[in-house]
């Protein structure tokens, strides 16, 4: 190797160590969350020519007589699509659709994007902004980019310097703190056969967002989720417990079954990695989930930049769209869903030395008003176009926030797709005492 590439690579190495281990503000750099970014890191301002407009922060107002939790109200839904991208003119905006809406496109002819005016609904309650404010310049990785230490109740790093910072945004994103939800997970095969894989009434809590706690008091666990599948009749009554901590490195994500035929509680292996994702019925991975999801030890991550793309956004009307009417014969049906033109963080995705998984390279695409990912590239080990997802973020009302569900997984290769998350309700309750998350509850729940 040549001493200029030499030293361009220690170089690299040296900026990577050092983002594993910095924090991840100056007090400068945190300041401008106050003028020209949002409290959440964003671009405060709109883009040159108007199409994306500048956040303001206005929460939507909901429809009068809308029941608490239903997200299945349309915002703006008088407004009519601007224009449509379609493969006859998909070339003139190809710098802003992901490969995955590309290969739609150039595959079914009748695919398209209803564009539709931006409107950047995503908000939070003034507390995730100020814990996000204290973050910058508290939160730091640790152990290697597999750990946070300093962050509570908002986006530990707003300022991102790393990929693993991104995907730890991802992670501790602002989702409430206990909601009840429904999720209904579809599938739909290459000839055009809908099948319901499970229906599961879940119960999430996010610990880190508790208003009652604070980064001293803060025992690492962020996320808590309770689910127990309603349908189909065969899986009736089977139950998951999944505990996740701030610190991959040293607490193993913790999950567990309940399967009422055995009457017995396992505690589950793995939900990371490519491991089969079971409310799939094994059609999709774990670590697809959310755009990405579990341990992030076998990936190294790399902020691309920043880039304005073409996403589902406000998309509402699609989780109010009966399922039947929701999804067509090789895709969701495009008359239901909302596009939008927002900016997104690229991020880089590849498999480490040594390390396997059938996905070994991706590209994510974070919204920049929430973290949430929007999109996702994923290629197989021969470089092959291999999936694609696609998030469909609605307004919850009640949080107030914009959820990124439910999730797409189109499988290329087999011609078939996935639906994970499709919700009619995302409500807020009380907090949950953590022994409604221990696995002996999933017994004692059975019992009654």
């Amino acid at each position: 190797m040549k001493p200029s590439k030499c030293l361009a690579a220690l170089t690299a190495l040296i900026c990577e160590l050092g983002a594993l281990h910095a924090y991840a503000a100056t007090p400068e750099e945190a300041a401008k969350l106050k003028t020209t970014l949002t409290p959440l890191g964003a671009e405060r301002a709109g883009n040159a020519d108007g199409s994306i407009p500048a956040w303001t922060g206005d929460v939507p107002k909901p429809p009068g007589g809308l029941k608490a939790g239903s997200v299945t109200a349309a915002p703006f839904a008088d407004e009519k699509p601007l224009y449509q991208i379609n493969a006859a003119n998909m070339d003139k905006y190809a710098g802003k659709l992901s490969e995955a809406t590309k290969h739609l496109m150039k595959t079914y002819p009748d695919y398209r994007l209803d564009v539709y005016p931006t409107h950047r609904t995503a908000t939070a309650p003034q507390s995730v902004y100020d814990n996000t404010f204290k973050n910058a310049t508290n939160a730091k990785l640790a152990k290697g980019g597999l750990a946070v230490e300093g962050a509570y109740g908002g986006l530990p790093f707003p300022i991102p310097k790393s990929g693993i910072e991104a995907i730890w945004n991802l992670y501790l994103s602002w989702k409430g703190v206990t909601i009840s939800t429904a999720y209904n997970m579809w599938l739909i095969t290459s000839d055009g056969k809908r099948t319901l894989a499970s229906t599961i009434d879940i119960t999430e809590q996010y610990p880190y967002y508790s208003p009652q706690g604070n980064a001293g008091t803060f025992n690492g666990v962020y996320w808590e989720h309770k689910g127990v599948t309603t349908a189909p009749s065969r899986s009736v009554g089977e139950a998951i417990i999944g505990v996740f901590s701030t610190d991959f490195k040293d607490k193993e994500p913790g999950s567990w079954q309940y399967l009422p035929g055995q009457r017995r509680v396992r505690k589950i292996p793995n939900v990371s990695y490519d491991t089969p994702n079971f409310y799939m019925s094994g059609v999709t991975q774990f670590d697809e989930s959310y755009g990405f999801f579990g341990k992030p030890d076998q990936m190294d991550f790399t902020i691309v930049g920043k880039r304005e793309m073409y996403v589902p956004y406000n998309t509402n009307k699609f989780n109010a769209t009966a399922p039947e009417q929701a999804f067509g014969p090789s895709f969701p049906k495009p008359e239901n869903v909302r596009w939008e033109l927002h900016r997104v963080w690229e991020v880089d995705v590849k498999l480490k030395p040594g390390m396997r998984n059938v996905v070994p390279k991706r590209k994510l695409y974070f919204d920049e008003d929430t973290w949430s990912v929007l999109l996702a590239d994923e290629w197989d080990a021969q470089g092959k176009l291999y999936r694609g997802l696609v998030s469909y973020p609605f307004v919850s009302y009640d949080l107030p926030g914009v959820i990124a569900l439910p999730f797409v997984t189109f499988d290329f290769q087999a011609r078939a797709y996935s639906v994970a998350g499709f919700v009619q309700n995302y409500k807020s309750i009380p907090y949950k005492p953590a022994a409604f998350f221990n696995p002996d509850s999933m017994v004692q729940d059975a019992l009654r």
